[in-house]
């Protein structure tokens, strides 16, 4: 496959950073690719949409010893404050405007930088405990799996930084601040828009709502950081962007039948592990309201190959789409399609009912691959229409995935139709990544 060359990694790590799928170059091995556990069980918070966006901060928020190392440092602390009394002063102010409290209720430049220098320090000073913690944790959980270097200070420095304070600011900017987010994240706003014009009343009344009940919980934020993320994730609530924490845990619920079926499977007696769909959603007058004519023959056609006897299971992906806040996730609607038209059974059936973007279909659909112990060294297909399919195998899909991901999904092989192409999927999927909110 060639890969050409991509342009620089959205994420602003320093020199040494690696973004192979290989080991990273320094000598550090505590967080390479085979530190990954596919058993890890994911803790939760009592949201599923900050557990997906802002995982760092779960675990933070589960571990007395990192919790109260932060909390109790002398800079982190006062800070803390500040942002506090940010949250009562606005709150307590007559006639904000949304963009007004967007800027009251976020880190400004300023203010990520010294954060920055003060979260280094704190991890410096506890070295043992944040290395601890990160094996325990940040490792196996593969959330964090562009930072292989984990365990140095500087990474775990950049982990918070880049996937806490920045994804903060982005979800307030987008969807309180009316502010478009910036290209190296896969924004689109046909399907990813804010519900409210910033200038709109009803937005500034939400807001107006939401800080009023979050200045009277203040008391209760104990790190720094707590704020200006539930303000994000109010924010998020407003606009009625659930859509990063539904249906997880999804072992347990849409992918139940088929994950529990996986262990029992004889892989060397396929060609393919698994054959992937790529969604379409209902966007025409001629189709459903639940699916459309396309997605009905993208699946038609994943059956004929499934039916082949090509591989054991068929994938599914595409999420809640067109129209925005549809009920429908266009993978549930073709994995019923098929099981009600073919009979196929559901434990052979896989859907990934997230993904909003066709870069993202080939990140989450590696992920169940590697969390679900299907073979991520064994070839599988992905099928699709012919100008999607070439899309894929095009130096554009991978320049994209390289900007708005922060790395390369897939190793594409053969082209085995205008439709079909084998790929494996690269470690690098499983990093959840909140700059990308509604599907992280």
């Amino acid at each position: 496959m060639f890969l050409g060359c991509y342009p620089p990694d959205k994420y602003s790590v320093s020199s040494d950073r690696t973004t192979s799928g290989d080991a990273g170059s320094t000598g550090n091995t505590a967080f390479t690719p085979s530190a990954f556990n596919k058993n890890y069980v994911f803790l939760e918070s009592d949201s599923k949409v900050k557990d997906r966006n802002f995982y760092w901060t779960t675990l933070v928020e589960k571990n007395a010893t990192i919790s109260a190392i932060i909390e109790n440092d002398e800079v982190l602390s006062a800070y803390l404050q500040t942002a506090k009394l940010r949250l009562n002063t606005i709150a307590n102010q007559s006639n904000v405007t949304a963009v007004e409290f967007a800027t009251a209720l976020k880190f400004s430049d300023n203010e990520k930088v010294a954060l920055s220098t003060a979260v280094k320090n704190v991890v410096a000073n506890n070295a043992t405990a944040f290395i601890d913690f990160s094996n325990a944790q940040i490792a196996p959980s593969g959330a964090f799996n562009i930072f292989k270097e984990v365990t140095k200070v500087d990474r775990l420095n950049q982990l918070i930084v880049d996937e806490m304070l920045m994804g903060i600011n982005q979800i307030i900017d987008t969807y309180a601040g009316g502010i478009k987010p910036p290209s190296t994240t896969p924004y689109d706003p046909l399907i990813d828009k804010p519900d409210y014009d910033v200038n709109s009343v009803e937005l500034k009344l939400l807001l107006q709502t939401l800080v009023t009940d979050l200045n009277s919980k203040k008391d209760q934020y104990k790190l720094f950081y707590q704020p200006f993320l539930n303000f994000a994730l109010g924010v998020l609530d407003i606009n009625k962007r659930d859509e990063a924490g539904k249906y997880f845990p999804m072992e347990n619920g849409v992918n139940k039948a088929v994950y529990e079926n996986i262990p029992t499977i004889k892989w060397s007696d396929y060609d393919y592990s698994v054959i992937v769909v790529l969604g379409d959603s209902p966007n025409s007058p001629s189709d459903l309201p639940n699916i459309s004519l396309g997605g009905m023959a993208r699946a038609d056609y994943g059956v004929a190959l499934y039916k082949q006897g090509k591989a054991p299971i068929i994938a599914f992906t595409g999420g809640h789409l067109f129209p925005i806040h549809t009920i429908y996730s266009e993978a549930i609607e073709m994995k019923k399609y098929v099981m009600d038209k073919y009979g196929i059974p559901e434990n052979r059936i896989l859907v990934d009912p997230h993904v909003r973007h066709t870069t993202s279909n080939m990140r989450n659909i590696g992920r169940l691959f590697f969390r679900y112990g299907i073979p991520t060294d064994k070839k599988a297909i992905v099928s699709t229409t012919l100008s999607q399919s070439k899309y894929v195998a095009s130096t554009t899909f991978m320049t994209r995935s390289q900007r708005e991901m922060g790395h390369i999904p897939i190793q594409l092989y053969n082209r085995l139709s205008d439709f079909d192409l084998e790929f494996t999927p690269k470690i690098e999927v499983l990093h959840l990544d909140s700059s990308d909110p509604l599907d992280p």
